[in-house]
C-alpha cells in the first residue's frame, strides 16, 4: 500500500513537470524601445536632396568667401537611403556650376562636382543623428574653374562644399515629406524630400 505521503509527491510531479515545460516555452521579454516619431519619419526611407534650394544658399554664401558669383546651377542630384537599422547611403551625381566675374570684362564658370557613393551608419538620439564610419573610399569632390576656353590653374577662390561627414552631429527636423538636415555648428542646411 502506498502511503500518503508519497501518493502525494507522485501526483504532484506531473504537475511540477507541466510547469516546468510551460516555462521552457515562454520566451524572454523584447525590452527593446519602439522607435521614436523621429526615427520613424526619417528611417526607412529614401530622400532626394532639393538642389535648386541649396544652390540659392550657396549663392548666398560665396560673397563671404570673397567669391564675386553672379549664379549658381545646379544639375543632377543626391539621393540619401536611411534604413531602419541606421545605415545610411548617399549616392552623389550632382554639379554647381558658378558663374563669376573677377574683373569687369572677365567670367569665370567654376564647378564643384561631387560623384559616388558614401556609406556609413547614423543613430539617432532625439533630434541630433550621429553619423559614424563613413566610407568615402568611393566618392570624390572636385572644384575646376575656366575663363573663356582656358582652364584656371591656380584658383583663387575656396568654394564652401554643401556635403557633410562623420566629424560632427546633424540637427534633424522631418515632418511628412520633408526632412531637413544641419552639421552642428555650421550655417548649411540641406532640404530632403521624400522619395519612397
Amino acid at each position: 500500500m502506498i502511503s500518503s505521503k508519497r501518493a502525494s509527491a507522485l501526483a504532484i510531479a506531473p504537475a511540477i513537470m507541466l510547469v516546468l515545460s510551460g516555462c521552457a516555452l515562454i520566451e524572454p521579454a523584447d525590452t527593446s524601445e519602439p522607435p521614436t516619431a523621429m526615427e520613424v519619419c526619417a528611417q526607412g526611407h529614401t530622400w532626394s536632396l532639393d538642389t535648386a534650394d541649396l544652390s540659392q544658399k550657396l549663392l548666398a554664401t560665396l560673397p563671404s568667401q570673397d567669391v564675386p558669383a553672379t549664379a549658381v546651377e545646379p544639375s543632377g542630384g543626391q539621393t540619401l537611403t536611411w534604413d531602419s537599422n541606421g545605415d545610411v547611403t548617399i549616392d552623389s551625381d550632382l554639379v554647381f556650376t558658378i558663374t563669376a566675374q573677377p574683373a569687369p570684362d572677365q567670367t569665370m564658370i567654376i564647378t564643384q562636382e561631387y560623384n559616388g557613393t558614401v556609406k556609413g551608419k547614423a543613430l539617432i538620439n532625439v533630434d541630433v543623428a550621429i553619423p559614424q564610419n563613413w566610407d568615402v573610399s568611393d566618392y570624390t569632390v572636385e572644384t575646376s574653374a575656366t575663363i573663356g576656353d582656358a582652364p584656371v590653374e591656380d584658383l583663387a577662390y575656396t568654394i564652401p562644399r554643401s556635403d557633410f561627414d562623420d566629424v560632427v552631429g546633424l540637427v534633424l527636423t522631418c515632418e511628412a515629406d520633408v526632412m531637413t538636415i544641419n552639421p552642428r555648428g555650421t550655417d548649411l542646411i540641406q532640404i530632403w524630400a521624400k522619395t519612397s
